[in-house]
């Protein structure tokens, strides 16, 4: 099967046009790959005519060319007949947005059989049924949401593959905008009766050259596809990230009704995807938190160089006693420990502030500059740690509030950062008055995050990127 029709098409038609409803499901596919994206699109109407200007053909077989990828959004009865077009002219690839197959049981279920024989018969890629398909920027969007009810994250390198579509377009979509998370490419999978997990590992892994980390939020494996996807995922060069939901009997329960999954024992997965080098965050904020700090290492602008976090010694910095405290709490839990300073190193570190700052401050590790602070001690202290060999990372909990810290600390902290390669992750308030100071070291790719958790969490992720990395490199230390 093609599965590059599917992201990467040329042309795509779409079925299931309405002229009286403007919100119907197709007709929004329909404009907004006219409008929005960058493939030549058709519309297919049983009476032809036109929408805004669109013209509208009577069938598939009196289309001026074969489209790359039919977008199918009628029911069930005619999608079946509309993927047998597929099969007599010829065209690759197909994205069903509707229901009424397996996830209803009994004559759903039949149906979804039917369909996976004439699609597995004839090599045809189809995705779902019971989906929003595809979103690859630029190319192609068959979400059928208006543009103006979602939010689409920026372009970068992590793969989204999504067995539930909410989920996608809420959880993934609006927090990756949030966080500034790239995409290269959305799937919403929805029951994956032909293109499932696997083909979509196998593809994000060896064919697409934009994807560097790919993320799966999946309800269960596809029966009898768990061994095949932990053997792809092994063998990948990309970082392969899996988030499971139905990790609950009730859980379990409601999987049963989304997408027709079946949910197997959590703790076995989790065991098996550890030994096939997959990650697997415990939290949805987790998992945001990984792919965030993967997405920054997967850019040619890397501030971290070729410098990678091992055993996890960090130093965290902190304008605040209390949250220093609070990362301090978390360490042990996420596998990092905090680096133990010398004296002399401590009387170093005190001989680089201003003088009344340099009397209340604590030099041990946490370190709190206290709100004496200034913008000239918070850089010669970050460059300072940044020369420490036997520190990995350093934890910057950077709070603007005191008033001698000025509203260009982002671009210098970045500019450390940048010239010195040590990893650095910073927490900094998401409100809108200190914007300037996130743009400026995110525009340096320095990451940062919402909560001290999701700092430290960062720092967790980026140990285990190194471990997973060993381990694909045949070294044994890190098992």
């Amino acid at each position: 099967m093609d599965l590059e029709k599917l992201f990467k098409p040329k042309s795509i038609a779409v079925v299931g046009i309405s002229k009286k409803n403007p919100l119907s499901p197709g007709r929004i596919v329909l404009l907004k790959n006219e409008f929005e994206m960058n493939t030549k699109v058709y519309g297919i109407y049983p009476n032809g005519g036109e929408i805004e200007g669109i013209q509208l053909y009577k069938r598939l077989d009196k289309l001026p060319e074969i489209p790359d990828l039919l977008v199918v959004a009628v029911g069930p009865d005619d999608t079946l007949e509309y993927i047998q077009d597929c099969v007599n002219l010829k065209i690759p690839a197909s994205v069903i947005i509707g229901g009424g197959f397996a996830e209803i049981g009994g004559k759903g279920k039949k149906r979804q059989e039917q369909l996976e024989k004439i699609a597995f018969e004839n090599d045809i890629a189809v995705l779902g049924p019971n989906c929003l398909g595809v979103y690859a920027p630029p190319i192609v969007d068959t979400i059928f949401l208006p543009t103006e009810r979602i939010t689409r994250p920026p372009k970068g390198s992590v793969a989204l593959i999504s067995q539930s579509g909410g989920f996608l377009v809420d959880q993934f979509f609006v927090k990756f905008n949030e966080r500034n998370i790239g995409v290269s490419t959305a799937v919403s999978i929805g029951n994956r009766a032909v293109v499932d997990e696997v083909m979509l590992l196998e593809y994000f892994s060896q064919v697409d050259s934009e994807t560097t980390n790919i993320a799966f939020y999946l309800e269960g494996f596809k029966e009898g596809k768990a061994r095949d996807f932990l053997k792809v995922a092994k063998e990948s060069e990309d970082t392969v990230i899996v988030y499971f939901g139905g990790k609950t009997r009730e859980g379990k329960v409601a999987t049963q009704s989304h997408t027709a999954s079946l949910a197997g024992n959590y703790k076995i997965i989790y065991e098996a995807l550890r030994q096939h080098y997959i990650i697997q965050p415990h939290s949805e904020r987790e998992l945001l938190t990984c792919l965030k700090v993967y997405d920054v290492l997967a850019k040619k602008r890397n501030p971290f160089g070729k410098n990678v976090i091992t055993f996890g010694n960090v130093a965290i910095v902190s304008v605040s006693g209390g949250h220093a405290v609070l990362a301090s709490d978390m360490l042990k839990k996420y596998g990092l420990e905090a680096v133990q300073f010398s004296r002399q190193e401590k009387r170093d570190l005190q001989n680089l502030m201003n003088p009344v700052a340099a009397g209340i401050a604590s030099f041990n590790n946490p370190i709190d500059l206290t709100g004496s602070v200034l913008d000239t001690d918070i850089e010669n202290i970050i460059r300072y740690l940044s020369d420490v060999d036997r520190i990995e990372c350093i934890i910057l909990l950077l709070l603007p509030y005191p008033p001698n810290i000025s509203f260009q600390i982002g671009r210098r902290v970045a500019n450390i950062i940048v010239s010195k390669n040590k990893p650095l992750v910073c927490f900094v308030p998401y409100v809108s008055k200190y914007s300037m100071i996130i743009e400026s070291l995110e525009l340096a790719n320095v990451p940062v995050f919402h909560s001290i958790k999701e700092t430290v969490q960062a720092v967790s992720a980026l140990k285990q990127r190194t471990r997973v990395d060993n381990l694909k490199l045949k070294n044994m230390f890190w098992k």
